[in-house]
């Protein structure tokens, strides 16, 4: 689109010409001359102007001197999402109705508009919402539920039971709904506990690639609305998840944990069984959580202790080779 189009579309104050075609949004060292690219400080005006971009999306102070033109926004971050929206390819996805070669029964209640991909398999008492769409592969199983407007992508498997809402999209090989791990040792051996509950995911949530969500052992393991998942993340039977949680790659909950809301989980957090994580607890990269932790706690490390406790301790740990080399001083003077 010419570039100003594209700033009638986001908004904000045009300097330089507008008859620029552009085609897409790249970073100030990959752009083209159909690019436009952005800027969020005046100090990296050297940069912008080496770049090949054909514009810059630029905040309202920025005063590098540039020759290119310039769409001035107030927040950069927001245009940026809405130029990434607008220059997007459209996913893959499934024609509308059933694909000739998915295997669907009849007892399926299918809303208006859904889609339904090759080699998807769907078995009896299910329900899914209008708009809803089921990619590739799929399975799910008897009695689930999902809601409208979702997106279920290929070979992602929906055992049995399992309730989804509206607007849930599940990510490529996700599993949700698989029993928990839960084994009793019975004279020498691993006896398997059957699990019986199931997994209920809310209105807008996201569960990334290869993730996992087991069901409860009786009850539900709960997934709050709004919360966002990342790939390869494991959620254990009866976890309960509030709304409005980060969780990022890697991380493990173990059994009957309980989030409040809006907890932020960084990447490769191991959680040890039957914790309570209190509402905005923030949790930095590979922490272990061993135990309950107040709301609005920063923590980090393992075991997982306060931001600031943790690097006043690595601090002291620093001087230990000094203070060995003291006490080895201090031996030879005697």
């Amino acid at each position: 689109m010419l570039l100003s189009e594209l700033t009638d579309r986001l908004g904000g104050q045009l300097e330089g010409s507008g008859d620029i075609t552009i085609t897409g949004l790249a970073t100030l060292k990959d752009a083209g001359p159909g690019d436009i690219s952005f800027v969020t400080e005046s100090r990296y005006g050297d940069v912008a102007s080496d770049s090949a971009a054909g514009a810059l999306i630029v905040n309202t102070s920025f005063s590098a001197s540039t020759d290119k033109p310039l769409l001035r926004i107030s927040d950069v971050a927001v245009a940026l999402d809405a130029a990434l929206e607008l220059f997007s390819l459209e996913p893959d996805s499934p024609d509308g109705g059933v694909h000739e070669i998915a295997l669907v029964d009849p007892t399926v209640e299918l809303g208006p508009e859904t889609a339904i991909a090759a080699h998807v398999i769907i078995r009896p008492h299910v329900r899914i919402g209008q708009g809803t769409v089921i990619g590739e592969g799929c399975y799910i199983g008897k009695h689930v539920s999902i809601g409208k407007n979702c997106v279920i992508g290929p070979h992602v498997v929906i055992h049995h039971g399992s309730e989804l809402g509206d607007r849930v999209n599940i990510y490529a090989n996700a599993t949700i709904g698989a029993d928990g791990f839960g084994y009793r040792l019975v004279e020498g051996r691993h006896q398997k506990i059957r699990h019986i509950g199931k997994v209920v995911i809310e209105d807008d949530v996201d569960i990334g690639a290869n993730s996992c969500v087991d069901r409860a052992k009786f009850g539900r393991t709960v997934i709050g609305r709004g919360t966002k998942i990342d790939n390869l993340v494991q959620i254990g039977h009866n976890v309960i998840i509030g709304e409005n949680c980060i969780v990022v790659g890697q991380t493990g909950i173990s059994g009957s944990t309980e989030l409040g809301k809006y907890v932020v989980l960084g990447g490769q957090c191991g959680l040890a069984d039957h914790l309570k994580i209190g509402d905005g607890v923030m949790a930095g990269a590979q922490s272990g959580i061993t135990k309950d932790i107040k709301a609005g706690t920063k923590i980090v490390g393992f075991p997982a202790r306060e931001f600031q406790k943790y690097y006043r301790d690595l601090a002291q740990m620093r001087k230990i080779p000094e203070i060995i080399e003291d006490i080895k001083a201090l031996k030879r003077r005697n």
